[in-house]
């Protein structure tokens, strides 16, 4: 059985991977950007933004958006978040022992790996599983949150890139799996 993978797909793919690469090469220039920005007042709101991001506020946020404001196929759509939120929280755990790349120095964490930001992949994880309507604004959303990380100085810039390329690529295996067509 061969795989079909679409021009779009493959531009798709291969501009992540040269974003990604530009992001680790230029890691410590972008954490000393958003260092030299960092203000009390913007700094407690993207502790606000950030919170909202961990793997235990993003199931019951992206549940309560699902049951609000999705018409069709709603148990499958929380069953597809779901199970791509989980399977994201064992991608994210395992590539962190194994990479084990240390965090930036800006702000101690309980946690001490970075790659990959559980943050950007688990918001960018239920992007692809939402009605064309609410991408949008889930997609301001996750952008704030994968900021959120940069400007705390909790993750490089490769860190937040690969969550988001995994987070999405976990999103669309759900989408084919649960067989929600968007």
């Amino acid at each position: 059985m061969k795989l079909k993978i679409s021009k779009n797909i493959r531009i798709c793919i291969l501009s992540a991977i040269i974003l990604l690469i530009l992001a680790l090469i230029f890691d410590n220039q972008i954490l000393a950007f958003f260092s030299g920005i960092q203000t009390p007042l913007v700094a407690g709101l993207m502790k606000i933004i950030s919170f909202m991001g961990n793997f235990y506020i993003i199931p019951f946020i992206a549940t309560l958006v699902i049951i609000i404001a999705i018409k069709k196929n709603k148990s499958r759509c929380l069953a597809a978040a779901w199970t791509s939120l989980l399977l994201g929280v064992i991608i994210s755990f395992l590539l962190k022992i194994i990479i084990a790349r240390p965090r930036p120095d800006l702000m101690p964490t309980l946690w001490d790996f970075s790659f990959p930001s559980w943050h950007s992949l688990g918001v960018f994880a239920v992007l692809p599983l939402l009605d064309k309507k609410l991408q949008p604004y889930w997609l301001a959303f996750a952008i704030l949150v994968s900021l959120s990380r940069l400007y705390l100085g909790l993750h490089y810039a490769s860190d937040v890139i690969g969550g988001i390329i995994i987070g999405y690529g976990i999103g669309l295996l759900g989408l084919k799996f649960f067989n929600l067509k968007k």
